[in-house]
């Protein structure tokens, strides 16, 4: 009888065990395109479709660095139990791809077509303004990105009189050293950064 009770304690103390091993939480992580960041908060969208809100409120900011709605991460998170449900805090954040505005601050030139020791092309500034480099009668204004379109505003003055227009440019190819840009008509322009 006694070694039954004994038994039955062993048993009871193995299951209590063996319960509060599984619900020791576990570090996870999930890869997806970020469509909302806040200071607090990053909302991300899988492969598979799944929206996943992740809550950067208490991370280090050394390790879950900002991000930009369109840029591809893997977030590492604990889940943590809350009353109701679970919130999951990002321990790890790693940007698996940029957006282009990530490359594309800066000054990108290419070689003057009328004096190849010169060169033109503009400044592209983080407040999303834009200036000219090298173009007397072509200033660029300003600029923005709309998926992989650039949109440049610009004022031409030459001939006595302003224009102003927006260009519209997809990007072919942007990294860290080089900006190809075509017009609609198929006119490349390739630049490099300055």
């Amino acid at each position: 009888m006694k070694t039954i009770k004994l038994l039955s304690v062993i048993c009871a103390a193995m299951a209590m065990l063996a319960v509060s091993c599984n619900t020791q939480p576990v570090q996870q992580s999930v890869e997806g395109t970020v469509v909302d960041a806040t200071m607090n908060n990053v909302m991300i969208v899988t492969a598979s479709g799944d929206t996943v809100n992740i809550s950067s409120m208490d991370a280090d900011p050394a390790k879950v660095e900002g991000v930009m709605p369109g840029e591809e991460v893997l977030v590492t998170y604990m889940p943590e139990k809350i009353e109701g449900g679970e919130i999951k805090k990002a321990v790890g954040l790693t940007v698996i791809k940029h957006i282009p505005a990530f490359y594309i601050t800066g000054t990108w030139v290419e070689p003057n077509p009328i004096d190849p020791a010169a060169k033109q092309g503009l400044t592209l500034n983080e407040d999303r303004s834009a200036t000219s480099v090298g173009m007397a009668t072509l200033l660029f204004k300003s600029w923005d990105i709309d998926g992989d379109m650039l949109i440049l505003k610009s004022e031409s003055i030459g001939n006595r009189q302003t224009i102003e227009a927006i260009d519209t440019m997809h990007i072919v190819k942007i990294d860290a050293d080089s900006l190809i840009l075509r017009r609609t008509n198929a006119t490349m322009w390739r630049l490099a950064r300055d």
